[in-house]
């Protein structure tokens, strides 16, 4: 392990954390390890990854954070985590499981053969398994965890294969415990262009005129969607997005509200307090001394 701090907080960012600052050493695009061996139970400092992360919990307790929900740790879970999300956990130090690591590049890969709900913006980041479930996925894990010490061509191969088998079976459960995220349909294929709109323009555009216009559907037919299957207005979905950005921001840098304000597009401070008390019940500054 090096000794460089773990985190390096600056005062216009979140921290974001590489494979390498987490283990000290830097892994081709999947990295596989024993929580209890190379894990850290005490997480305390928000902050976001480059990579793909699904953490399989066999025994533990304590909580775990991710962007402002808060999930009591339990015997077999799966947690999923994507770039840019916050997150932070405290766990008990018995903790046990598994941390799978995957590069953007490598998620690239798959992307041709359809999308992962679990890693999509704004979807529950928490599934609950069965022992004889988790069982199930543990021998996958172990077969990848053979394969992967065998750095050759076609072993690489190998767990690629295996690996995007296991995320699959993943999502065949995710989807029966969250069926409401399954995007193979039309509606929701345009509720995700939305969601993936928002997360490019939510600082500079809050019109639900733009995001329809880019999404060849008329205004009032994307309120009609995001009504039914987000259960709120589409105007509220951009402004969530935004709040959550401000969230992100407020507990994880330096910036002052009027700094964050301005960098999602609040010209005027007042308004940005008052948009971001409807949203959470909270002033800017009373969510950052929490």
């Amino acid at each position: 392990m090096n000794n460089q701090p773990l985190f390096s907080l600056q005062k216009h960012s979140i921290p974001i954390l590489s494979v390498g600052n987490i283990l000290g050493e830097e892994t081709l695009g999947i990295t596989l390890f024993r929580h209890s061996v190379k894990g850290r139970n005490e997480f305390e400092q928000p902050h976001k990854h480059d990579f793909y992360l699904v953490f399989f919990v066999e025994k533990g307790s304590g909580v775990h954070n991710v962007d402002f929900t808060q999930y009591q740790v339990n015997d077999y879970q799966v947690y999923f985590i994507r770039p840019g999300q916050v997150h932070n956990w405290s766990l008990d130090v018995d903790t046990s499981g598994f941390q799978l690591m995957v590069s953007a590049d490598v998620i690239t890969i798959f992307s041709n053969l359809g999308a992962f709900p679990f890693f999509e913006q704004s979807v529950p980041s928490c599934i609950s398994l069965t022992q004889k479930e988790f069982e199930e996925f543990k021998d996958h894990l172990h077969e990848i965890e053979v394969v992967l010490s065998d750095n050759d061509l076609l072993n690489r191969e190998i767990v690629l294969l295996r690996l995007h088998l296991l995320l699959k079976l993943l999502q065949k459960e995710y989807l029966v415990q969250f069926p409401e995220h399954d995007s193979s349909t039309k509606p929701q294929k345009i509720i995700k262009g939305f969601h993936a709109l928002i997360d490019d323009h939510y600082n500079v555009e809050s019109s639900v005129n733009f995001y329809a216009d880019k999404l060849n559907i008329t205004p009032n037919y994307l309120n009609i969607l995001s009504q039914k299957y987000l259960k709120i207005p589409a105007s509220d979905v951009i402004k969530q997005r935004t709040i959550l950005e401000a969230k992100r921001l407020l507990t994880s840098t330096h910036l002052s509200i009027k700094e964050i304000g301005y960098q999602l597009g609040f010209n005027d401070n007042t308004y940005f307090t008052k948009v971001f008390k409807k949203y959470t019940g909270k002033t800017p500054g009373d969510f950052k001394k929490l």
